[in-house]
């Protein structure tokens, strides 16, 4: 009975010493990011052109087999597939979410949003593409959007609609826009570094209804809805966007070139902990775009 007890207690006090780390830092894109030229000819800069951002931890940088900066891949096992770049981790800026009306799917990502008349305002007067609900007419106002999302989900507030509300990125000091992000378990490697890219949304001038949209969501992927008279999915994430990034990143997106402030070290806490280092990703080369 005794042996037992202390076994069972030793069993407790076992370390098991797991190389997973919690990873805090900033990620930073300069203004250029978030500025994008309209219909009109106008050239605006705003928070909501900021899609989003994924994050992983690597290896090593490829400067070579790409146009940009690119983590280092495994072995090309199919010809026109590049090869996996086995993340240690990963996370992100901003994720997809529904937005309740099916015009919506692929085109929303948390913390972009203060409130329902930010949407409307968004797609209605900057893209020139408002939302429409079923029946295909404009979503008139914040009041009509917020019932059809409560319809939608059987929501009874808005604290349950998680594209509305906190915003990650901050104009800073230099007019850059910054966001902090927490990689949560991921594997620490020494001399790991972290790496990202930020999946802008499709701009059309010249075809506005064709705006908003984002290469990295699946339309035809997600929760599938059907009711009555509509039939639809949800959307969602390409699942492989940090293991071959490459797929998903065309001409105005942002990569990361990493420095030495974005490898992930070990550093004294203070108190005698050895805890990873706050990395800070600059996603400041623009794939395609013109200086």
């Amino acid at each position: 009975m005794g042996t037992t007890i202390l076994l069972f207690a030793l069993g407790c006090a076992y370390q098991e010493n797991l190389p997973e780390k919690d990873i805090a830092g900033t990620v930073i894109l300069p203004k250029a990011a978030a500025t994008r030229t309209l219909e009109d000819g106008s050239v605006v800069t705003d928070a909501r052109f900021i899609g989003p951002v994924f994050l992983g931890a690597y290896s090593g940088i490829d400067n070579v087999s790409f146009g940009y900066p690119h983590p280092s891949m495994g072995p090309i096992v199919e010809p026109d597939v590049p090869g996996d770049t086995f993340p240690y981790g990963g996370t992100t800026v901003g994720r997809y979410d529904f937005a309740c009306y099916e015009d919506l799917a692929c085109k929303v990502v948390t913390g972009r949003f203060k409130d329902y008349s930010d949407i409307l305002d968004y797609f209605g007067n900057v893209l020139g593409n408002p939302v429409l609900d079923p029946s295909g007419d404009p979503v008139g106002n914040s009041s009509t959007y917020q019932q059809a999302c409560f319809d939608y989900f059987h929501a009874t507030s808005d604290q349950e609609m998680a594209f509305i509300g906190g915003l990650d990125f901050a104009e800073n000091a230099d007019g850059d826009f910054e966001a902090s992000f927490l990689m949560p378990h991921t594997v620490y490697v020494e001399g790991m570094t972290i790496w990202g890219w930020m999946d802008s949304p499709a701009i059309e001038p010249a075809n506005p209804t064709e705006s908003g949209g984002f290469s990295s969501c699946d339309p035809l992927a997600g929760r599938q809805f059907n009711e009555y008279n509509q039939e639809f999915y949800e959307g969602r994430l390409y699942p492989d966007a940090l293991n071959t990034p490459s797929q998903y990143i065309f001409a105005g997106d942002w990569v990361a070139n990493p420095d030495e402030n974005a490898v992930v070290t070990l550093v004294d806490d203070g108190a005698g902990n050895m805890v990873p280092s706050n990395p800070v990703v600059r996603l400041d080369v623009g794939f395609g775009v013109e200086e």
